[in-house]
């Protein structure tokens, strides 16, 4: 699943490519996970101009005229900007005239949201030290799983999450109000921030996938880190964590 990085870099591609460009017809070609129906889509978005492109937590946010039209990958949504054929397994997608856009996604999970509710909850790169120190002294819970919760902190997914815990040597079952809160936070702000220069510097035109190539620690094809370390992978449930004995546990 694309991660806070991959989406900030969508967006900022996907802003030049689609600033100002006005929507001449769209279609839903996958309906069961959409709030809102193909008309009224439609009537909200046709013929209107496209004003901005963010991301929120681990969302897409179109601005197109006085709408919001938000797009949610889910684990294997990709985007294309197509002038020919259609790719397979769209969900939706909007036509600009030459050129279109298309969400698209081989297990149909991914989804275009017609005005997104606004979350009260932090971004990631949002966050401040002390509220980031404040979330962490009333969780319990283990650290990794306090990061990856979008009603805590919103943008982490478990790749990064392993990258943040290994760069402020912190084990992932380590319970969170007793890891370094402030160390924490700066190598959360450190990793995701790189990872958008790597990102954007690798490929400017990057508006679909996951770029990986660059990370320390959540390397599921080789067994030790570029330093030499023997990297631990740990299943809990469906998620993997990566991470080496040098990590500190907190309890």
């Amino acid at each position: 699943m694309p991660e806070l990085p991959d989406l900030a870099v969508m967006a900022k591609n996907l802003m030049k490519k689609l600033e100002g460009k006005i929507v001449k017809s769209l279609e839903l070609h996958i309906s069961r996970k959409t709030l809102a129906t193909e008309e009224e889509l439609f009537g909200a978005l046709v013929a209107q101009k496209v004003k901005s492109v963010t991301r929120e937590g681990k969302e897409l946010r179109i601005k197109i005229g006085n709408m919001m039209l938000g797009l949610h990958l889910m684990l294997h949504g990709e985007l294309r900007i197509v002038d020919g054929d259609p790719p397979k397994f769209p969900i939706f997608h909007l036509n600009f005239g030459k050129e279109s856009l298309y969400l698209t996604d081989f297990q149909t999970q991914a989804r275009p949201i017609l005005n997104p509710q606004e979350s009260t909850v932090p971004d990631a790169l949002d966050m401040t030290q002390r509220q980031f120190a404040e979330l962490l002294i009333k969780k319990k819970s283990d650290i990794k799983t306090v990061l990856l919760d979008q009603k805590s902190i919103r943008g982490i997914g478990n790749a990064y999450a392993d990258e943040i815990l290994y760069d402020a040597c912190i084990a992932p079952h380590s319970v969170a109000n007793k890891v370094p809160a402030n160390k924490l936070y700066r190598s959360m702000i450190d990793v995701l921030q790189d990872a958008i220069d790597k990102i954007s510097k690798a490929n400017p035109d990057y508006i679909t996938g996951e770029n990986r190539e660059f990370m320390k620690i959540h390397l599921p094809k080789t067994d030790q880190t570029r330093n030499g370390e023997t990297i631990i992978v740990d299943n809990k449930g469906s998620r993997k964590s990566y991470y080496v004995a040098g990590q500190k546990e907190y309890r």
